[in-house]
């Protein structure tokens, strides 16, 4: 009996020790799996977070080269041809990771047009293995011309009526075209009780942006309407915005060699530029009083700087520039502007091969002339009239704009979207980017 017990007592215990080895075993094996999911679930985080941090350093390497492109400033690129490259190393991050950006900018030396952008953020991990990702983009010169009417930081006002639409030049004339209704009448001014963009009578086919939450004023005869607009309402909200947007850039300073522009003598007619020329001539003037039948014809690219007053026809007669289908023209006011007379004739009717820039903060240059201004304005700190009936194809940017005539008109060039003037200080903005991304 005794030895049937003890044997039982041994089976019992080994059945025991069986049964905590296999508890045990059970436990090591749940263990193991929990740590290893720990440990996967740490480096897909840790990879997740490096992943993160190589399109960083690839967005930084986009701003490095914008900066670079805006400055003018190839300090620690390599340069070959029209291409330039650079290396930026030294990030280091957690658990031994380490950082880099490779950045290559393609014709990053050439005029106006687009530069292409291809950066990639490189991190490697302590294990050798690499994170890898890349942006490519075009970057080009932001327009300036998005609106058909700007005003910086004031109205835009019409006293009577006026008409304002859009056509687009790279496909023809406004005469061959039917009117479209992309033009944008925008102020920048302070929301305030009083409705920054005034109306008046005037018939806008497009939109109106202001921060003024109540939208423009307007009497009963204003239109502002699309294409889409039903035929018995005037005034379109769904075409007005609070969200008004007018990029103000610099005018340049334009220096270097010229030549010196007299008042040219009343009656008089002066050539200037030359045809075919790879850069503009420079014309300096004090200023610029033309009168009676005096004409100034344009045969090629010009600068003119006028650090005094720029009157055309003010003082009396019908004086005119003529910019032939050779000529572009860019004036650079310091003082006054009043166009008058047979104001500026651009034969080429393309807006874009004129363009008039005026720094003074004065409330007095405006516009009154019964020839079509086909170009632009762009005076940001100061105010401009237009007077009359003057008529213009293109665009206008001003501190304060008014509309004084019975019916002037504004035709705004869609093409100038499109299109960089290199009298303003532009900067370069990405235009489109795609990313791409290669581990390894």
């Amino acid at each position: 009996m005794n030895r049937a017990r003890h044997l039982s007592l041994s089976s019992q215990r080994g059945a025991a020790l069986l049964a905590a080895l296999c508890f045990a075993t059970v436990l090591v094996i749940a263990l193991g799996s929990y740590i290893n999911v720990c440990y996967r679930t740490l480096a897909l985080s840790t990879r997740s977070l490096h992943n993160s941090r190589s399109i960083e350093l690839a967005e930084t390497g986009m701003e490095d080269a914008l900066w670079a492109l805006n400055q003018n400033d190839w300090n620690g690129w390599t340069l070959a041809g029209t291409t330039a490259t650079k290396t930026i190393t030294g990030f280091n991050f957690e658990h031994g990771a380490t950082g880099s950006i490779s950045l290559r900018v393609t014709s990053y030396s050439g005029g106006g047009g687009t530069r292409a952008i291809t950066v990639t953020g490189t991190v490697q991990q302590p294990d050798g293995s690499q994170l890898v990702r890349t942006l490519t983009g075009s970057s080009q010169e932001a327009p300036l011309f998005v609106n058909a009417i700007a005003a910086t930081t004031s109205t835009v006002s019409f006293s009577s009526a006026g008409v304002v639409d859009s056509y687009d030049s790279a496909i023809g004339s406004y005469g061959t075209q039917t009117p479209g209704y992309s033009a944008i009448v925008a102020s920048g001014a302070a929301a305030t009780t009083s409705a920054t963009v005034q109306l008046t009578n005037a018939q806008v086919n497009g939109y109106v942006s202001s921060l003024y939450s109540s939208g423009p004023s307007y009497s009963t005869s204003a239109k502002l309407v699309g294409p889409s607009t039903p035929v018995a309402t005037a005034i379109d909200a769904s075409r007005i915005s609070t969200s008004p947007y007018q990029p103000v850039f610099s005018i340049k300073t334009v220096t270097g060699s010229g030549t010196v522009l007299a008042n040219p003598a009343t009656g008089s007619t002066t050539n200037i530029g030359t045809p075919g020329a790879s850069s503009p001539e420079i014309f300096y003037a004090t200023g610029l009083n033309m009168t009676g039948t005096t004409k100034i014809i344009v045969n090629g690219p010009v600068r003119i700087v006028v650090s005094g007053s720029f009157y055309i026809g003010l003082n009396g007669g019908t004086p005119s520039i003529e910019i032939t289908n050779n000529g572009t023209l860019e004036v650079f006011v310091s003082g006054d502007i009043a166009v008058y007379g047979s104001g500026i004739d651009n034969t080429s009717r393309d807006p874009s091969r004129v363009g008039i820039y005026g720094t003074n903060t004065l409330t007095v240059p405006d516009m009154n002339t019964t020839v079509p201004y086909y170009g632009v304005i762009y005076t940001p700190a100061g105010c401009f009239t237009v007077g009359g009936n003057s008529t213009i194809y293109g665009a206008l940017v001003a501190k304060k704009v008014t509309f004084t005539g019975s019916s002037p008109a504004v035709h705004y060039d869609v093409n100038l979207r499109e299109k960089v003037f290199s009298g303003i200080d532009t900067p370069f903005a990405v235009s489109d980017w795609r990313e791409s991304t290669n581990d390894s």
